[in-house]
């Protein structure tokens, strides 16, 4: 494997594909990481392989639905004998465009851990930061989904150019902060939209402002000091990109008082990064009203309409951001600590208890401080992450790739009548039926013996479950069916 990247550096080799309807364009090696060097970052990941970075390029949509070129970082455990699962980790807030996985900043070390312990890990720049052109769209759900999407699809596309890298079947999502809201939005588009071509396994958001419109209003906008009051700016020029129709009547002078309004700019324009931008808005807040509370930035109508005016554009915009009310069908842990000063606590009670009303089968919420000892947002991070990487590692199927045997087309699964039916073009030694519900309980298990086989289903509920294929110690095929 060194040989094989050492030689890749030296030839300078890119490796690209631009057929139609693929999304990768490129990939190029950057590193590898040791697991000496991923103990230091902490001892608490224990690494089981050392990792490959790559920068990858490919084709997502934009805030305004135009195709254009985003990046991200891939981390690839280095074992070129094993088949992996496939993972996304969504990156929190960062401080500008540079600020980003793909160059080995903005938080790459925890897409690094996960992919230390197994996992094959697509980390999106997203879209307005990185190579991706234009504003970032802050907070906005649709392209943290359709980034992270995209990046996963272009990975399949590597892995087929990439001699040494398998995947199986399996999808693990991840995220913290922004990252937390982008992991769920992710995780939404493809339980709703795209479960066509990903089964997702399990999914941790972590500290993420789920609800935008509601928790996350009432606790930066309230009375009491709020330190990272850069994120209402961001929030604004993003939805200003994302929403240009609605809030068209909406400029910087209408939204922000005077004062503010120059490095707000100077923000716009990526002359100053956002944790400058912040430092500026903290020390005029403080000479101007003798306190770090972010509301006073804001004109007092729009304040106002932020509280009072569901139907305002602002309004409108924020609640298009929300994640609570829907209903996840996979296991989904929902990480937090209630010392976190950033994103409330809220966020997670909030949302597990909307979700569980809506009938959700397997989510929780998970608290990773006590009331002894509180940890900020800061502090939360490597708890929540270690212990998501743990709770994954009781999903993860990691195989010898030379086990594996593609029987993508030699399979068909249906349900009719009560009878799952499972047809293949070949047996194999040792082969299972093993029937899932999408919160991962086994609920059947049945031998292949013959090319056609019937399975009787009569006492399963109704709804969508998955169907795994083994042979041995290795997953052959999954696929999924509804019981009627």
């Amino acid at each position: 494997t060194y040989m094989r990247l050492l030689y890749m550096l030296l030839l300078g080799l890119t490796f690209s594909t631009t057929s139609f309807g693929q999304k990768l364009v490129d990939f190029e090696y950057e590193s590898t990481i040791e697991i000496g060097v991923i103990n230091f970052i902490s001892t608490a990941i224990r690494p089981q392989f050392d990792v490959d970075l790559y920068k990858v390029t490919y084709l997502t949509n934009n805030a305004r639905g135009e195709e254009h070129v985003a990046s991200g970082l891939v981390c690839i455990p280095d074992d070129d004998n094993l088949t992996f699962p496939l993972a996304c980790h969504q990156h929190g807030t960062v401080a500008g465009r540079e600020d980003v996985p793909s160059r080995l900043a903005g938080g790459f070390q925890l897409p690094l851990a996960f992919a230390s312990r197994g996992y094959v890990v697509a980390a999106p720049d997203f879209v307005g930061l990185g190579d991706s052109e234009g504003t970032h769209p802050y907070v906005h759900a649709d392209t943290e989904a359709s980034a992270g999407v995209d990046l996963l699809l272009a990975v399949r596309e590597m892995a087929e150019q990439l001699d040494g890298l398998s995947l199986n079947d399996q999808l693990f999502i991840a995220g913290y902060s922004q990252g937390g809201h982008a992991a769920m939005a992710l995780q939404r588009e493809i339980e709703l939209n795209q479960a066509d071509d990903f089964i997702i396994t399990a999914s941790a958001p972590m500290s993420g402002p789920y609800d935008v419109s509601g928790a996350m209003v009432d606790f930066t906008l309230g009375d009491e000091e709020y330190m990272t009051v850069a994120y209402l700016a961001w929030l604004t020029l993003g939805y200003q990109e994302a929403y240009p129709d609605e809030l068209a009547g909406f400029t910087l002078e209408t939204v922000f008082q005077p004062e503010y309004l120059d490095d707000i700019r100077a923000f716009a324009n990526e002359e100053i990064d956002l944790w400058t931008l912040n430092d500026a808005l903290i020390a005029t807040l403080q000479s101007t009203v003798g306190a770090v509370i972010p509301k006073n930035i804001l004109n007092p109508e729009i304040v106002d309409a932020l509280f009072n005016e569901p139907t305002h554009p602002f309004s409108v915009a924020l609640a298009d951001n929300d994640l609570i009310n829907w209903t996840p069908m996979v296991p989904t842990r929902m990480y937090y600590c209630m010392g976190d000063e950033q994103v409330t606590f809220q966020n997670a009670i909030i949302a597990e208890e909307t979700m569980r009303a809506n009938g959700a089968p397997d989510v929780t919420a998970v608290r990773m401080d006590t009331d002894a000892r509180l940890l900020t947002h800061g502090g939360c991070v490597i708890p929540a992450s270690i212990d998501g990487i743990d709770w994954f590692d009781t999903f993860k199927e990691v195989t010898s790739s030379t086990d594996n045997i593609d029987l993508s087309g030699k399979i068909n699964v249906y349900a009719a009548e009560n009878i799952l039916s499972v047809n293949t073009t070949e047996v194999l030694a040792n082969m299972t039926v093993q029937v899932y519900d999408l919160s991962g309980r086994p609920m059947l298990s049945y031998n292949v013996s013959n090319t056609e086989n019937s399975y009787d289903i009569a006492d399963l509920n109704s709804g969508f479950y998955l169907v795994n294929i083994n042979s041995g110690q290795s997953i052959k095929h999954v696929s999924k069916f509804v019981k009627h």
